[in-house]
């Protein structure tokens, strides 16, 4: 009886789900959303009645994506990424820019520099390394046209090179201008220093050259030594002896001063006096230019001059004369040589005016002395043995003596003229 019961009620809920109303869901709603997809651009339909535009024509722009190609693992493993590409080394940068490039660049401090600056800044290492240093583009250019050859050139302006016929082995540094300035010796550094190997000076003189030879003894002070330098270029003399005790020829302050005169006369650096016979022709006549008028020195001055010029010496006069030589036939070992002594000793050589000389009948050699340290005991002895005279320029307004460059430029130019005025003779 139970089971007809449940058989009855489950025919009778099937026969209520047909009378059922299909309900269809429409399933074509337009999407108003979407999370991860871009939104496409529409246009508006009644664009002109909301913003009143004339013409509404507006061009069609067609969105379409190009498909992306994939490449394949060969074309991959052949052209690597950016990423992949291995970072370059500071060497092998540095290299790649000195083959772009024609110089290096250097950062200021950079060691390369002070390495540079300091193997040519003092007198023992520039004779060791034999190397000098030029600073400014009139110097470079002298020496580069007297054949001296340039190791390095330190540059802030690349223009500056452009004038200059630098060979192609020379390696060139643009630096800083703080850089360059800091071991320029000048007040204003041109931002230009270039690095020498060493020239030979002993060179063949020039075809005009006069048959003149000029020593130098104790010139100490730089800018006398660069005017001796670039008178006896400007005169033309046959060559220019400096003697052990002169200051570097190779000096800053020697290099400006002389003008590039080292390069255009022959210059013998620093030999002893015992080799000076074999430089010079043994029948020369030779000069001393000196400005000591001649005995009259110790009479017409008065005895407080005379005790301060005297140094150690006493104003008595038998001390006096005990202390000075009067018969400098001999000077031996024992003999006490000072400035002093030296200046009654060549009180003893005569002297002349420079103008009252014929210097056109033998090879002339003219010593020249610095006004601090005077003549060396070795000059003197030479002098006497070569029975040297004494050259004097007459000189007024109580004017006693003039700078040691400028008077060789006088009396050197006036045995020029001569030398002229006898070669137009002859002709």
């Amino acid at each position: 009886m139970i089971f007809f019961n449940n058989v009855h009620s489950t025919l009778r809920s099937l026969s209520r789900l047909r009378n059922l109303q299909t309900i269809s869901i429409n399933l074509d709603v337009p999407r108003t959303y979407s999370r991860w997809s871009s939104r496409t651009p529409t246009r508006i339909v009644n664009e002109d009645e909301l913003f009143d535009v004339e013409d509404t024509t507006v061009e069609t722009v067609n969105y379409e994506r190009k498909p992306r190609r994939r490449r394949s693992l060969n074309e991959a493993s052949k052209k690597p990424s950016v990423s992949q590409k291995p970072s370059a080394s500071p060497r092998s940068k540095t290299k790649e820019n000195e083959k772009k490039s024609p110089f290096i660049v250097l950062e200021d401090g950079d060691r390369i520099i002070s390495k540079l600056m300091t193997n040519v800044k003092t007198r023992k290492r520039r004779e060791k390394n034999e190397e000098i240093i030029l600073e400014g583009h009139r110097l470079i250019k002298e020496g580069i046209e007297a054949g001296g050859k340039p190791t390095a050139i330190l540059f802030n302006n690349s223009s500056d090179l452009d004038l200059l016929n630098l060979p192609k082995d020379v390696k060139l540094y643009k630096v800083p201008y703080k850089t360059i300035k800091l071991w320029s010796t000048l007040t204003t550094s041109p931002g230009l220093i270039g690095i020498f190997k060493t020239p030979d000076l002993n060179k063949n003189p020039s075809n005009n050259a006069i048959p003149l030879t000029i020593i130098c003894d104790n010139v100490r002070e730089p800018g006398n030594l660069g005017s001796i330098i670039r008178a006896a270029a400007g005169v033309g003399c046959e060559k220019l002896i400096l003697m052990k005790g002169c200051v570097d020829l190779w000096e800053p302050k020697v290099l400006r001063s002389a003008a590039g005169g080292h390069f255009r006369v022959p210059i013998v650096a620093f030999p002893m006096w015992d080799e000076i016979p074999s430089l010079i022709d043994v029948e020369s006549n030779v000069f001393l230019a000196d400005s000591n008028f001649g005995d009259e020195f110790l009479s017409k001055y008065s005895d407080e001059i005379l005790e301060t010029s005297m140094g150690v010496f006493n104003t008595d006069p038998e001390i006096l004369k005990a202390n000075i030589i009067i018969n400098n036939d001999d000077i031996n070992e024992s003999t006490p040589i000072n400035k002093t002594i030296l200046k009654q000793l060549l009180l003893k050589l005569p002297i002349v005016p420079y103008y009252t000389l014929d210097y056109t009948k033998k090879e002339v050699v003219l010593i020249l002395t610095g006004e601090t340290m005077g003549l060396s005991v070795d000059s003197y002895t030479f002098l006497r043995d070569r029975k040297g005279v004494r050259i004097n320029i007459p000189l007024l307004n109580g004017v006693d003596s003039l700078n040691v460059g400028v008077a060789l430029g006088i009396v050197t130019f006036e045995m020029k003229r001569q030398f002229i005025k006898k070669q137009s003779e002859l002709q």
